[in-house]
């Protein structure tokens, strides 16, 4: 990797005041122009929590382009822990930065978690490292601090706060992620980084410096087409519940007022045996 100076931390001091509303445009600008990622400009979100929405994505959007700049990873993560220390200092009441004033707004108004977002900047401290993953486990336990933040911070807004809603949240955005780097292999090769657990690659007898080589097309098809067999299991066990659910809603129409929609023991049943025997649905 080519050593340039890091981009620097989103300017944080000595910069003029902003007002609320300009600060929320710009983080509406900065969401509009990166929408083909995260849909945040979409009309079908009340404007209240869209341009909050708005915030939380300019404020991970900056901290990853941070994370992902042509810099040493010395100098990245010293960016990084600079934005670390300026977002603690706006949720202190001292935001300085439009994309900071919109978010220190943001949290306060809608209630937000402080822990998901330190977690998603822990995510981004291992991109700048250029992290590798032995197990499956290590991946997914960095897709609990980068994709599966967003998604808890989404239902955060809307302050939903059941364990189920969580559950079934990371499972899609865990997959959501997964689906990204396997999207992104060629590109994140190219730049050094790799989102393959390494047992999978000594699994099916890859090196890392061979995987973009002839010889390997076969051994990657292969890996590629692999899912650890408990992560596929749990992965469609959780949408065939979201699926159960929306049925159940939708036969009890407006009855949803009086009765929350349950899952009953023996329809939890049947979506385990069909995930188990690879059933979608």
């Amino acid at each position: 990797m080519t050593c340039q100076p890091a981009p620097a931390a989103p300017k944080t001091q000595d910069e003029e005041p902003v007002s609320l509303p300009d600060a929320y445009r710009v983080c509406e600008d900065i969401a509009r122009a990166h929408y083909e990622n995260f849909p945040v400009a979409s009309r079908f979100i009340p404007a209240d929590r869209r341009i909050a929405l708005a915030a939380i994505y300019a404020f991970a959007r900056q901290a990853d382009d941070v994370a992902d700049a042509s810099a040493s990873s010395e100098d990245r993560l010293t960016a990084l822990d600079s934005i670390e220390r300026a977002f603690v200092q706006a949720l202190d009441g001292a935001p300085r930065g439009p994309v900071l004033v919109a978010l220190a707004d943001a949290v306060e108004r809608h209630h937000l978690p402080a822990e998901p977002f330190l977690d998603l900047l822990g995510a981004f401290r291992l991109d700048a490292r250029d992290a590798t993953f032995t197990t499956w486990d290590d991946l997914l336990a960095y897709c609990r601090g980068s994709a599966n933040t967003i998604g808890r911070l989404v239902l955060a807004l809307y302050r939903i706060e059941d364990p189920e809603a969580w559950r079934a949240s990371d499972a899609v955005c865990t997959a959501l992620q997964l689906t990204n780097f396997w999207q992104d292999l060629g590109p994140d090769l190219k730049r050094g980084r790799l989102f393959l657990p390494l047992e999978d690659l000594a699994r099916f007898d890859l090196r890392r410096e061979d995987l973009a080589r002839p010889a390997s097309r076969t051994n990657l098809t292969n890996l590629l087409r692999y899912t650890p067999a408990l992560l596929s299991i749990h992965l469609r066990a959780t949408i065939a519940g979201g699926r159960a659910i929306l049925r159940r809603v939708e036969r009890l129409g407006s009855g949803v007022i009086q009765e929350r929609p349950t899952l009953n023991g023996a329809t939890r049943v049947g979506i385990v045996l069909r995930a188990l025997a690879g059933i979608d649905g």
